[in-house]
């Protein structure tokens, strides 16, 4: 109970506290850039930002599956219901570069940050220039860059696994990249939509579970649909929503 109580405190100062940390990493990476470009050091940013932030937040994150990451570039797909998915996955999983939604690139020195770290800029709305991107980022992928989708589309409001949008596997088919499916947990629970992160818990865990990659060599773009089944046939039972839609 006592700590129930603390966590309101808690959660209060964390809120304020981030937006200061966030424009510090940002700054950082920002100005780095224009002195030496480091993926390096870029990577430490990212996971100090992401690490404190789920401490100051009181989040503890557990892996499991590191061993089905492969060597080289790929891409991960992940169910996205919290901007804690992004901080567990960019603080634990190592390297890789994610796609955030273009309206995140206006927010003044965050937006220049997300520029300089290689982050994918998404327009939601607007499938040829979201394809655009993919294309751009073939030559990353296949250079051994990482990257992370949510082939949802867009944050759920409860743990389920929604169907799927096209652009993340023409992505993995034309750069020939390994799909690598990331069953994200307890993020939910940490921060629903337009609620303070962690508001009434002292301490939630967020599990990661990485499944063994996919190819997606034996596909044509044609054939898209058929790799898209497989990725949703293989995540889907670890949602509740599995039995219900039959897939």
């Amino acid at each position: 109970m006592i700590l129930k109580l603390l966590s309101y405190p808690r959660s209060l100062l964390a809120t304020l506290v981030f937006p200061f940390w966030t424009i510090f990493i940002a700054l950082s990476v920002v100005l780095m850039s224009f002195t030496i470009r480091s993926r390096y050091w870029e990577d430490q940013f990212v996971y100090n930002w992401c690490r404190f932030t789920c401490w100051m937040f009181g989040v503890s994150v557990e892996t499991r599956g590191l061993e089905n990451i492969p060597q080289g570039g790929c891409l991960f797909v992940f169910n996205h219901t919290s901007f804690f998915d992004i901080f567990a996955m960019a603080g634990y999983l190592g390297s890789f570069r994610f796609g955030a939604k273009i309206e995140l690139f206006k927010i003044p020195i965050f937006g220049a940050a997300l520029v300089r770290a290689g982050i994918l800029p998404i327009a939601r709305h607007r499938r040829d220039t979201v394809l655009k991107v993919y294309q751009a980022a073939e030559v990353r992928i296949k250079a051994g860059e990482r990257f992370a989708l949510s082939p949802e589309g867009t944050r759920q409001d409860t743990e389920i696994l929604a169907p799927f949008k096209s652009g993340p596997f023409v992505f993995a088919i034309n750069a020939k990249a390994p799909i690598v499916p990331v069953i994200v947990k307890g993020a939910l629970a940490v921060m629903p939509k337009g609620h303070i992160p962690n508001w009434g818990a002292w301490r939630r865990v967020i599990t990661l579970e990485v499944l063994p990659p996919i190819s997606p060599a034996p596909y044509s773009i044609e054939q898209r649909p058929e790799l898209q089944k497989v990725v949703y046939k293989t995540m889907a039972p670890y949602f509740p929503n599995f039995q219900e839609s039959g897939r």
